[in-house]
């Protein structure tokens, strides 16, 4: 029997759901099409070829009893089960997010960010919030020194650093183990970050700069990498087509300094467009679908930000419901590492969101 993945079929929304396409014997048929009602997979009969629909524990289970029918194995099951995950790596850690979506808390240190900005003040307060964040489920905390939120003033390196330096000494003190990102797109500022120790660089420019790069090839950190629509064309009759070409090349261009697909989270850029940005913010949410395909870790970046008062007139303070729900439709399409304000929040919905799928067997 010749087993592939399928190349034409429907999508389901549901991203870990995997299509396989079976080509065999009439006798062949007969058996798969037994095995696959007994592991409960959807599937259609076209002849002697035979198109499942599975999720990743359906196919595992399928492996499990493959040998109670057919003698012979030739590992194609298995590898089409190992090509569907998705990692994210960095210096310390690893995580499998295939199906199991991963929280990543935001800790502006600044004056002036939008949602949050002059609340984390002091050290105190920013290890009593992360320790309470890390008992709700953030897996990764990110530190930000400017605010990068339509028409914000730049500040020089030094006083961006200035503003995050203690606390990384602080935050790694009280929680050695910890996971920490830069939010920076100045090149001294992460030159400094990496010396320090921190394991994974968020740059809103996408990594355009030769410093940049030489820094990334050099210490190898993860690294997310942002589509910005501040500093690129944005065309919404070929918008969806644009950013994934955009991703391909932003993609080899890291793995040219040494980085492997594990290690690239891709954000397409919500909230950052210099014209039409309710539009375009829409356009890069349901970009999610087609990024997908790239089988690499994709950022849902879209925590409490503007889109939600262009549709619902809403203030910062009112935006938790619509961004859980957003993010929701993003979990459903592939986005896998959300970050965000409101940690707690997130994670009820993300388990919430897997009882109902599990309940009403959409996965």
């Amino acid at each position: 029997m010749i087993i592939k993945e399928a190349e034409f079929y429907q999508k389901s929304k549901f991203t870990d759901q995997i299509s396989i396409e079976f080509n065999g014997t009439s006798h062949e048929i007969k058996k798969l099409i037994i095995l696959l009602v007994e592991v409960k997979a959807k599937f259609s009969v076209f002849g002697e070829k035979v198109i499942a629909v599975t999720t990743r524990m359906i196919l595992e289970q399928l492996l499990s009893k493959w040998s109670t029918v057919f003698e012979t194995d030739d590992g194609s099951l298995r590898r089409i089960l190992q090509d569907s995950r998705i990692l994210f790596k960095g210096n310390g850690f690893s995580f499998d997010i295939t199906t199991d979506p991963l929280i990543y808390s935001i800790l502006n240190i600044t004056p002036d960010s939008f949602y949050d900005g002059g609340v984390n003040t002091d050290s105190k307060t920013v290890l009593k919030k992360i320790e309470r964040e890390i008992q709700a489920g953030a897996s990764i905390f990110e530190l930000g020194g400017k605010s990068s939120k339509p028409s914000f003033a730049d500040i020089s390196a030094d006083e961006e650093w200035a503003r995050i330096a203690p606390y990384i000494k602080e935050i790694k003190k009280a929680f050695p183990d910890i996971i920490l990102a830069l939010d920076s797109n100045t090149d001294a500022v992460v030159e400094r970050a990496l010396d320090e120790g921190i394991q994974i660089i968020n740059d809103i420019d996408g990594f355009v700069s030769k410093k940049k790069l030489e820094l990334i090839n050099t210490y190898k950190p993860a690294v997310v990498t942002m589509f910005n629509g501040r500093n690129n064309p944005e065309n919404n009759k070929t918008f969806q087509n644009d950013l994934k070409k955009y991703f391909i090349n932003s993609i080899e261009k890291l793995k040219k300094c040494g980085l492997a697909t594990s290690n690239i989270v891709i954000d397409p850029g919500v909230g950052f467009s210099n014209v039409r940005v309710l539009e375009f913010d829409l356009l890069k949410m349901k970009s999610i679908k087609t990024l997908s395909e790239l089988n690499i870790p994709i950022m849902i970046a879209v925590s409490r930000k503007s889109f939600t008062s262009k549709l619902f007139d809403l203030k910062e303070e009112e935006r938790l419901i619509p961004t859980l729900l957003f993010e929701n439709y993003m979990v459903q399409y592939g986005g896998r590492i959300l970050r965000v304000h409101d940690v707690k929040e997130t994670k009820e919905m993300i388990d919430i969101y897997k009882i109902c799928r599990q309940k009403l067997e959409l996965g």
